[in-house]
């Protein structure tokens, strides 16, 4: 694919959106190629609120793909469950609105950073993390999310090896980012 005059960004919060600008940046998209849906108000479930618009996001994708060169990135923390458990929530979303999966050519695109962002922008940092602990609070996280998602960047081009030691829901997101290409 080449790149996309558009790319929708449906996440949690700011830090979510943080990262994946500075990771579109590195992949050559400018300011006005990247909108952010907006984020939820107040202090509410973010997955939650992302699960919830994520049909109608896939829609204004599907809509707007079908005339310009379009991308959609999802950014949704597996919180203390599998990642893999919040594709299905996502895919039966789409089910419940009548709505086909995304399919193999589409450029919708998940990442669930397993427990949350702060895990993988801490590993990016090379820092040893442990999936399962709580790292919102670390006080060198937003420094850190622009570096973090150069290294992602960088992991995640076609012919990168990702660190031996790397976390299973940043493996995950490789083949994803791929699917930017």
């Amino acid at each position: 694919m080449s790149k996309p005059s558009l790319v929708i960004v449906l996440a949690e919060d700011e830090r979510h959106q943080r990262f994946v600008r500075h990771f579109l940046y590195q992949k050559g998209l400018s300011t006005h190629q990247i909108r952010m849906e907006p984020l939820p108000s107040g202090k509410g479930c973010g997955e939650q609120w992302v699960r919830e618009r994520y049909p109608t996001t896939v829609k204004a994708y599907r809509e707007r793909s079908a005339r310009a060169r379009t991308a959609l990135v999802v950014v949704i923390d597996a919180d203390t469950c599998d990642a893999d458990r919040r594709g299905r929530q996502l895919r039966e979303a789409l089910t419940q609105l009548g709505l086909p999966d995304r399919s193999g050519d589409e450029a919708i695109t998940h990442f669930v950073p397993k427990r949350n962002i702060e895990t993988w922008v801490l590993f990016l940092d090379g820092r040893s993390v442990d999936e399962d602990k709580d790292y919102s609070l670390d006080p060198d996280v937003d420094q850190l999310i622009r570096p973090g998602a150069v290294a992602f960047f960088d992991m995640s081009r076609v012919n990168a090896a990702p660190r031996s030691n790397c976390i299973a829901s940043l493996l995950a997101a490789i083949p994803e980012a791929r699917r930017l290409e």
